[in-house]
Order: structure tokens, then sequence, then C-alpha cells
């Protein structure tokens, strides 16, 4: 990282938005392509006018870069254009924002999981280890239905049909899950 975007990103910390501009741009005369600078000189002059805003996004960013950058960029640079373009979605965006750095912070993403299980000789401990005590965040179907195989195969029925039905909350009109629990019905 840049000398510049350093000093831009811990300005943008002390809520230094001119500095943090300052920087961002010099960042951006250096690497005219660096999208980190790009973001973060939108952000800053963002948080000029909508200061709450600038900070979630920024946020938001710095925690979805590390687990996949190129969507990070991509995701936070759509936002940043629908802010600008409109107040109407922001508190929506902003409240699903919180939820994603909360859920990060209280709970281990499902690849780590995996890494943890694969770490262990035996599966059921492993599980043990973190099904109870940690929430797993998943963000694809088919980690999902590989968490309710392994929860299956390792005597976990009660705690899979748990995982089912909170599924068909989420999203109840997905047929999947209702297979998911015809069949575990039939157990």
């Amino acid at each position: 990282m840049s000398k510049f975007k350093d000093l831009a990103n811990n300005s943008f910390f002390k809520r230094d938005y001119k500095r943090a501009l300052l920087n961002f741009s010099l960042a951006l005369k250096e690497k005219p392509d660096d999208s980190e600078a790009k973001i973060g000189a939108l952000l800053a002059d963002m948080a000029f006018e909508k200061e709450d805003e600038a900070v979630a996004l920024f946020e938001y960013y710095e925690v979805t870069k590390a687990i996949d950058a190129e969507n990070a960029e991509k995701t936070i640079e759509r936002i940043i254009h629908n802010v600008d373009e409109s107040n109407d979605p922001v508190h929506e965006i902003l409240s699903t924002i919180e939820e994603r750095i909360n859920a990060i912070e209280d709970g281990i993403l499902y690849d780590e999981f995996i890494a943890h299980v694969t770490s262990r000789e035996n599966i059921k401990t492993a599980l043990e280890d973190l099904i109870f005590s940690s929430k797993i965040i998943i963000y694809k179907k088919e980690d999902f239905i590989e968490l309710i195989g392994m929860l299956l195969d390792n005597g976990y029925e009660e705690m899979a049909y748990n995982y089912i039905e909170t599924a068909l909350t989420l999203f109840p009109d997905d047929a999947l899950f209702y297979d998911l629990l015809q069949t575990l019905e039939l157990h």
C-alpha cells in the first residue's frame, strides 16, 4: 500500500476527510488506476455531505475487501453511486451493511468453519467445537446444503431440522429448502 493511502486511511478513521481526500488524490496521482484510492476518494468526498453513510460504507469496504477484494470494489462503487443518486435506499443499504459487519464480527465464515473441520481428525468433534459456540455465516446455498449433510451424517438431525426451518422463514418460496425438509422428515 502506498504511503499516501496509509495516511488517507488514517485520516478517514480520524474523520479528517479533507486530509483523507488530499492523500487519496495523491495516491491516485501516483497510480491513476488504483481502485482502493478511487473508492477512498469517493467516500471522503461523500463524507462532507453524508458522513454517517460514508463512514458505514468505508467500514463495510474495509471488512469485505479482505474477503473478496474484486467483488467488494464493484459492490461499493455501485452503492456509492446509488447513495449519490437517491436518499431513499440509503437506510436499507446501511442496515444491510451493518448486519453483515455484525455477523462477521459475531461469527465465522463458512470457509473458516470448513478449514477447522478439515484440520481436526474427528469431524464430529470439530462440529461440536464450533457449531454450538459460534455463528456460522453462510452466503451460498451449496454451503448450506453441505452443512446440513454434515449435521445429518453426524447425528444432529434436530439441529439440521432447525436450520432448515430457519432458512424457510427467511426464504419462504425456496423449493430447495422445502425439499430438504421433506427429505429430513422421511428419515
